[in-house]
């Protein structure tokens, strides 16, 4: 097994195997072999993994903002190259978004979009809160759902961005997931794959860290 790039950038990985053909004198003289894409079986198994330590992380001592980070690294470190991806967390008031964890993009972008209230028309992030359903923006140079920040994302070299809402058990909006591409593009289905692997795994770790929180108000008020 071993890594390949692909014609269109990506990475991925192949099983190869092959014999020698010899000649009557014991020498070589071709090779005979496959090749087969093992791709989406390497990336769930390192996903079943990835899973596994992000929930020992959340259920540990690690803070939210630790376990979203390794979440967010992993994800990217099995996405085509030139991914970056991000992590909002919805504030207490269910209005604005807060930077959870995007270790890739430019500090400067996250701290222009900390805060941003949410809406229709407010980017891929804020629309995907305020609908509660995915915002797909393969080109943000011309989606008018970007009016506003359009050219701070194109500044940093953002080209295209969906959003998918990350949902508690009960349906509420926990926070969003976003994934960043520097050129125009559709998302495909390895990279839905890997927002159901995100938002599912976000969910459970921000869901736990509320109740840890919530615990010690509880017991005071039942004092």
């Amino acid at each position: 097994e071993h890594r390949v790039r692909r014609a269109d950038g990506s990475a991925g990985w192949t099983f190869s195997r092959a014999i020698p053909v010899l000649d009557g004198n014991g020498e070589i003289v071709e090779w005979f072999g496959t090749a087969t894409d093992v791709t989406a079986r390497k990336r769930a198994e390192a996903l079943r993994v990835a899973q596994g330590r992000i929930l020992e992380l959340a259920i540990q001592d690690t803070s939210l903002e630790d376990t979203l980070d390794a979440l967010v690294r992993t994800v990217e470190a099995q996405s085509s190259p030139g991914m970056k991806a991000s992590i909002l967390l919805l504030d207490p008031d269910g209005i604005h978004l807060r930077h959870g964890a995007a270790p890739s993009l430019p500090e400067a972008y996250n701290k222009a979009i900390h805060g941003i209230e949410i809406g229709p028309g407010v980017g891929s992030c804020g629309t995907a809160a305020h609908r509660k359903e995915p915002v797909h923006v393969s080109d943000i140079a011309y989606d008018p759902l970007w009016g506003d920040f359009r050219e701070l994302a194109l500044s940093h070299h953002l080209a295209a961005c969906w959003s998918t809402p990350i949902l508690s058990g009960r349906g509420e909006v926990l926070g969003t997931f976003a994934i960043y591409y520097p050129e125009p593009r559709e998302p495909t289905r390895d990279d839905m794959e890997l927002v159901e692997f995100v938002t599912r795994s976000a969910s459970l770790a921000i869901e736990h860290k509320q109740a840890e929180r919530a615990l010690p108000e509880s017991e005071g008020r039942l004092r």
